[in-house]
C-alpha cells in the first residue's frame, strides 16, 4: 500500500498542498488531470526525484519520504521512457540489476524471463534508437520491473503514440498489470485513455485533488463542474432545487431522487438519456424537442436537442437516428436516477 500524508510541493508558482492518498496493493492506479495540474510534480516526488517541502510518504508500512529514488524499491516508467540509445535492449533491461550488483546468472534469467512475457525477446540485442514506439514502451517496462518493485510509476507512457497503437497499448498496459500483480500508478491526462483500465483514480487541478473513486463512481457521480466536464459530461446545468423538483432557466422542471432546496449543479450523462419517437405517456422528465445537430465521432452519434436548454444524448443506434433525424421534433426521457446533483454553496 501507498499513502500519501499532508503533501506539499512549492516551486514557486506552482504550489500542492495537502495531498492524501492512499493506494491499495496490486491497484491499477490512475492521476490524471488537464496538463499543468501537478501531476508529472506529484509523481516524481512520490518516485524520490523531487523532495516534498512537509508531509509524508508511506510504502508498505515504511516512511520514505527523506529515501533516495534506488531506497523505496519502486519502478519508474517516464513520459520519454528515458532508454539508453547507446545501450541494446538488453542491456537496458540489466541497468538496474547491474547498479544493485545482482549475479550475471540472476540478471540473466530475470533478462529472458521478461523479455518472454513482454514478447520483446526478438528485440534483446537490438539498439533502441530503431524501434517503435509500442517496443520502447515495452523494453521500458522491462527495465522498471526488472528489480521486482513494490510499485511501478507512469507517467504519460501513451502520449508519443498514435491513436491506434494507443488503444492496442492500453490493453497491453492492463494485461501486464494483471500478469505481474504489482501497484501501478498511471499519469494521463486522457480521460477516454485510461477509463476502462482504472480500478480507482484521482482527479487533480490546479495542484489539488478533486475527487478519488472508481471511474464510475466519478463519471456519475462527480463532486463539482469541474470534474464533470474533465470526464466528457456534455449536460451541466445551474438551477434551483425545492423538494424533489429542479427548476432549470425558469421553464424546465425536472423530477429528481434527491430531495433538498438551494442552489443546484446538475449533471446528466449523456449516454443514459433516452431518445422516444412518440410520448409514451406520463409526463416526468418527458420533453419534446428539436434536433439542432447531429455528429458522428468514433461510431458514436452525438445529438444535440433543444428542449428549451440543449440536451446532448449519445447513442449507438444508427436506426433509431435514421428514423428521427428528418423529423421536425421528437420526445426525450431523462431518467429520475441520471440526475446528479451538487449543491452551490
Amino acid at each position: 500500500m501507498i499513502r500519501v500524508k499532508n503533501l506539499s510541493i512549492n516551486l514557486g508558482s506552482f504550489v500542492m498542498k495537502h495531498i492524501n492518498l492512499e493506494v491499495n496493493t496490486g491497484e491499477y492506479f490512475v492521476l490524471i488531470g488537464p496538463t499543468g495540474c501537478g501531476k508529472t510534480v506529484l509523481i516524481e516526488t512520490l518516485v524520490g526525484l523531487r523532495k516534498p517541502d512537509s508531509g509524508e510518504i508511506w510504502i508498505n508500512n515504511q516512511n520514505v519520504t527523506s529515501q533516495f529514488p534506488e531506497e523505496r524499491n519502486v519502478g519508474y516508467l517516464p513520459q520519454d521512457f528515458a532508454l539508453f540509445p547507446n545501450m541494446t535492449v538488453e542491456e537496458n533491461i540489466a541497468f538496474g540489476l547491474k547498479a544493485r550488483r545482482k549475479e550475471e546468472k540472476h540478471i540473466q534469467s530475470v533478462i529472458n524471463r521478461l523479455a518472454e512475457s513482454l514478447n520483446i525477446s526478438h528485440l534483446l540485442l537490438r539498439y533502441t534508437q530503431g524501434l517503435s514506439g509500442g517496443e520502447k514502451q515495452r523494453v521500458a517496462l522491462a527495465r522498471a520491473l526488472a528489480t521486482e518493485p513494490e510499485v511501478v510509476f507512469l507517467d504519460e507512457p501513451l502520449s508519443s503514440v498514435d491513436e491506434y497503437s494507443r488503444e492496442i497499448l492500453c490493453n497491453e498496459l492492463k494485461e501486464i498489470h494483471s500478469r505481474f500483480k504489482k501497484t501501478f500508478i498511471h499519469v494521463s491526462h486522457n480521460f477516454e485513455e485510461i477509463s476502462e483500465m482504472a480500478d480507482r483514480m484521482a482527479v487533480i487541478n490546479k495542484g489539488a485533488i478533486e475527487q478519488i473513486d472508481t471511474v464510475e463512481k466519478i463519471i456519475y457521480h462527480p463532486v463539482n463542474g469541474f470534474v464533470a466536464q474533465f470526464t466528457r459530461t456534455k449536460n451541466i446545468f445551474k438551477g434551483t432545487i425545492s423538494g424533489n423538483e429542479i427548476l432549470i432557466d425558469e421553464n424546465i422542471r425536472l423530477k429528481t431522487k434527491y430531495n433538498t432546496t438551494g442552489n443546484v449543479l446538475i449533471t446528466m450523462r449523456q449516454e443514459v438519456i433516452k431518445i422516444l419517437e412518440e410520448s409514451k405517456g406520463g409526463n416526468d422528465n418527458i420533453f419534446k424537442g428539436k434536433i439542432v445537430n447531429l455528429k458522428n465521432r468514433n461510431n458514436i452519434i452525438s445529438i444535440t436537442i433543444d428542449i428549451g436548454i440543449p440536451i446532448t444524448i449519445c447513442t449507438m443506434d444508427y436506426d433509431l437516428v435514421e428514423r428521427i433525424k428528418s423529423k421536425s421534433s421528437v420526445y426525450i426521457k431523462i431518467p429520475i436516477e441520471s440526475i446528479h446533483v451538487m449543491k452551490i454553496s
